[in-house]
């Protein structure tokens, strides 16, 4: 596996209206599997051998917690602000899968190299458990996954460029740009899009801050998960 996360896509691309249709109750499962600060910290317990699926569980819960957070209502602007004729079923959608592709990068930094594909793998089951339960068809879910993996390879480059330039020191303040802008072609493909990021302030530069700050907030909970689960490896 890759440090862009590579190893968990494969397929080809759907059409997105399957994807659009299926995923409004897949966002309903994972805002209601959002974490409160107390269960966050019951959820970190250690428990030998380690529980795969229950740390994909818990990222789940994550994941429905920044759903909930700034991070998806500044996106959730700046997607309306970007194309204001935008389904708002599309953009909670592509809100989802941004959310889910931090949760996977920062799985990639947080967790033991031989152990961050089985862990990530506990995500996704985490995740296809709930669109079972749900009573998603095969095709919905087949849908789901096709267009989760369509998405991520294509924030895998800009995220790559905007990882190294969150590292540069000598950066400047505003991070993620490429990502957030490939969020917005994401929502909508135009042949002339806007410059999001003129001027110094609007709705890109308040989703730069909060994917920053819901990027801290996931690195923090994971490690305190790969405290638990993986300290007896070091």
């Amino acid at each position: 596996m890759d440090r862009t996360g590579k190893a968990y896509r494969r397929g080809v691309s759907p059409e997105p209206s399957e994807y659009f249709l299926a995923i409004s109750s897949h966002l309903d499962y994972a805002r209601r599997g959002r974490c409160t600060e107390e269960e966050t910290i019951i959820m970190t317990q250690a428990a030998p051998p380690v529980d795969y699926l229950g740390l994909g569980r818990q990222l789940a819960g994550l994941l429905g917690a920044s759903l909930e957070g700034a991070s998806a209502d500044a996106m959730k602007e700046l997607a309306r602000a970007y194309d204001p004729s935008a389904n708002e079923a599309r953009i909670s959608a592509e809100v989802f899968i941004f959310h889910k592709y931090l949760i996977v990068q920062a799985c990639v930094g947080a967790f033991p190299e031989s152990h961050v594909e089985r862990v990530i793998g506990g995500l996704f089951a985490a995740l296809n458990e709930k669109a079972t339960g749900l009573q998603f068809s095969q095709e919905r879910q087949n849908a789901m996954e096709q267009m989760w993996q369509m998405r991520a390879r294509q924030f895998d480059a800009p995220f790559t460029k905007d990882r190294e330039h969150f590292l540069d020191e000598a950066a400047g303040p505003t991070y993620w740009k490429q990502s957030i802008t490939q969020f917005c072609r994401n929502v909508c493909e135009m042949e002339h899009p806007p410059n999001i990021w003129a001027g110094g302030k609007g709705p890109s530069h308040e989703a730069s801050q909060c994917v920053t700050a819901a990027i801290d907030r996931l690195v923090s909970a994971m490690s305190e998960m790969n405290r638990l689960h993986f300290s007896h490896l070091a």
